[in-house]
């Protein structure tokens, strides 16, 4: 069996496990207020790294450097990361609840939360989309990578995949299937993109991913918190974060805003 889809009886502890977040910005302490403030709130570990560091891309600054940085973890004795934006996530269980999502629902993949609205971004690529749903069997698989967690060694093996396609891309001979067919119809466009490469690499190797789409661990929302509040208990249970610890917008708004919709809406799921 391969390594990025064995599982083992090792299981994530606080002992173990790093939750990183890079933030490539001068104004990093305001950009990231929401994340380091829940953080705190929760008790959540949370390592920002990269402060001093320039953003360049997403594939840059999430995969390249990202790479490097789990890799002297994993030297280090550490065995399992989360990987998180930094502008726009926050938490909303304490750091052991999460370590127990997490271990419930790992089974030696990588677990990615489900994007919203189910599409493909950044390209929109309507093959891509037909590839990843024949690969996982669902059209509800779209990988969003704002969020994902595993083992150490299996995540650097997708960002190595990763930046092998992405060379591939550049110097124009990408391999044979999805990369090729890519790379016909829009060169390597998008190849900057931490999102698009990770789709890709799912076509490849389908048995290293595990997209949450059911919110057991992580849950990307779609509109504001207060948007949120029109919406009964039930539904926002259900339907917005069912189980999830952690949650991913790229609607984030102001800090503030995000850390009083925490504290208002701590309700039994």
């Amino acid at each position: 069996m391969n390594r990025t889809t064995e599982k083992t009886n090792i299981k994530a502890t606080s002992e173990n496990t790093v939750l990183i977040t890079v933030a490539a910005y001068e104004d990093y302490e305001s950009r990231t207020i929401a994340l380091r403030q829940s953080a705190a709130d929760y008790g959540v570990p949370i390592m920002i790294i990269d402060t001093k560091e320039t953003w360049r891309s997403f594939y840059h600054n999430k995969i390249e450097r990202m790479h490097g940085h789990l890799t002297q973890f994993r030297d280090a004795g550490n065995q399992f990361a989360f990987v998180l934006d930094s502008r726009d996530v926050v938490f909303i269980e304490p750091f052991d609840v999460i370590l127990a999502k997490f271990n419930a629902i790992h089974d030696g993949r990588v677990i990615f939360n489900q994007d919203v609205f189910c599409k493909i971004w950044p390209s929109h690529y309507a093959p891509l989309a037909h590839a990843i749903e024949k690969a996982m069997g669902s059209q509800y698989a779209r990988l969003n990578a704002g969020l994902y967690a595993g083992a150490i060694e299996n995540i650097l093996s997708i960002q190595q995949l990763a930046m092998e396609i992405r060379r591939e891309l550049k110097e124009g001979c990408p391999r044979p299937g999805m990369a090729q067919t890519i790379y016909q119809d829009m060169g390597a466009r998008f190849s900057d993109d931490d999102q698009h490469l990770y789709q890709i690499c799912l076509t490849y190797r389908p048995e290293w991913f595990k997209i949450d789409n059911d919110k057991e661990l992580f849950a990307v929302l779609n509109s504001y918190p207060k948007d949120l509040r029109k919406c009964s208990d039930a539904q926002r249970q259900h339907d917005v974060l069912n189980h999830a610890a952690i949650i991913h917008s790229p609607w984030m708004g102001s800090g503030k805003e995000w850390r009083d919709w925490v504290f208002q809406n701590r309700w039994e799921r």
